[in-house]
């Protein structure tokens, strides 16, 4: 349970994901005094419930993209990988691949186009691509 205090008084205890659908939709109640500045105590465990829930979104959209019908084209291929390592590691952390490494290089070149996104970012445009893709290539 997490602890919420309103700017008009109202206190309570509420389940996080309660919590995190006013956070994450910025729903109004009642009163129409509820914003996401006046929750306390509660962002350590919402963020780790939002961060949960993104993060299973995102394996099963990675499972999806292994299943479509067709090949998709190179530089969609590139895409998926660059924003797949954006979203699991973050910048490119390696060397450049050597210069007869053309598949290799592809790879890093793509993920280096990646560099300063955050991951939450990446995840959620890493399921965003999958979802086209699903749509251009079926699953």
């Amino acid at each position: 349970m997490s602890f919420v205090k309103s700017t008009n008084g109202i206190e309570g205890r509420y389940p996080p994901r309660t919590v995190a659908k006013r956070l994450e939709e910025q729903i109004t109640v009642s009163s129409g005094l509820w914003t996401p500045a006046v929750f306390c105590d509660c962002t350590k465990g919402l963020q780790k419930e939002l961060k949960t829930m993104s993060e299973a979104e995102f394996d099963k959209a990675a499972e999806e993209v292994k299943q479509l019908k067709a090949k998709p084209a190179d530089a969609e291929m590139l895409r998926v990988y660059a924003l797949f390592k954006q979203a699991k590691v973050g910048d490119v952390n390696t060397a450049r691949p050597g210069m007869l490494d053309f598949t290799g290089k592809a790879k890093w070149d793509a993920w280096e186009k990646e560099k300063g996104k955050n991951q939450e970012e990446a995840r959620k445009e890493y399921i965003a691509l999958v979802e086209e893709l699903k749509g251009k290539y079926g699953v």
